[in-house]
């Protein structure tokens, strides 16, 4: 086990200037603690985040904030979060874990561990989400289409932390669906699958963003919805992955994942296109 001090920062200010080597972030801590008790992680300090405030969530004329606090319940609790952002809210209702992961584990660990089998990834780049990073020269604001870099790297650069998420609520007619496909109750996904859908007869019909195929989430833009256009475009963009970004993990190898993978994002697709009213 990692022998370490814990502060409690109460500000942004305080946590950047405790930032340095060997210091580990802990959000939720459903993931950064056990690997630190196992010995995975080493630290001469923790910083934990709950005392920071960044933990509301709130709306503007446009947009969704989120504090990197925000934990999966309050997304679920949340009537903003279940009518302005049904998808963020349909991904929190599903995480594997039961109550107490629910209550503990926040949006912003998720998408700080960058984990490919995932939920969060997947959902926050189909979104558009912007991630706020705090440092000391100011906050830094990345699309989450470009915060994932690879298994476990997010870009966070040295003094950085993730305070805040924003997503701009889709337009009217938009829709979603999420789908996962996991073993069983207690396991992690094998593979996601989250779209967004444009209005019938859009010139732009979405798109379906795959977590858990790849090291990072894979953006497939579709060029219909019919369930052979959906497969083609999944195909193609799997196709053209090179093998050393495909994911395996101890649930399935990259070859499983490849072969499901457009069922599961066909499933997506036919979600979000109940919302609208239809189905294919």
């Amino acid at each position: 086990m990692s022998r370490f001090t814990v502060e409690y920062p109460t500000t942004a200010e305080e946590t950047t200037r405790l930032l340095e080597a060997e210091t580990v972030i802990v959000g939720g801590g459903t993931l950064t603690v056990p690997a630190l008790v196992r010995g995975e992680l080493t630290a001469h300090r923790v910083l934990d985040l709950g005392r920071l405030g960044i933990d509301r969530i709130t709306a503007d004329g446009t947009g969704i904030h989120l504090g990197a606090m925000v934990s999966y319940q309050q997304l679920i609790t949340s009537e903003l979060i279940t009518t302005r952002l049904p998808l963020l809210h349909r991904m929190a209702s599903g995480i594997t874990g039961g109550i107490q992961i629910r209550n503990q584990g926040t949006v912003g660990g998720a998408a700080c561990a960058a984990r490919p089998n995932s939920d969060v990834p997947a959902v926050l780049t189909a979104l558009r989400t912007v991630l706020s990073l705090s440092s000391r020269s100011g906050t830094r604001r990345v699309p989450a289409g470009e915060f994932f870099l690879g298994a476990g790297r997010g870009d966070l650069r040295p003094g950085e932390f993730l305070s805040g998420l924003a997503i701009d609520v889709l337009p009217p007619q938009w829709t979603t669906g999420y789908y996962k496909l996991k073993f069983a109750e207690s396991s992690w996904p094998v593979v996601t699958a989250a779209c967004v859908l444009g209005p019938a007869g859009s010139p732009d019909p979405g798109e379906v963003v795959l977590g858990a195929v790849a090291d990072t989430p894979l953006r497939i833009v579709l060029e219909g919805v019919e369930r052979a256009e959906v497969e083609h475009a999944v195909a193609d963009r799997v196709a053209a992955l090179p093998e050393h970004r495909r994911w395996s993990d101890v649930r399935a190898g990259s070859g499983y994942r490849t072969r499901v993978c457009a069922e599961i994002a066909c499933r997506a697709v036919r979600r979000a296109l109940a919302a609208r009213g239809e189905s294919r």
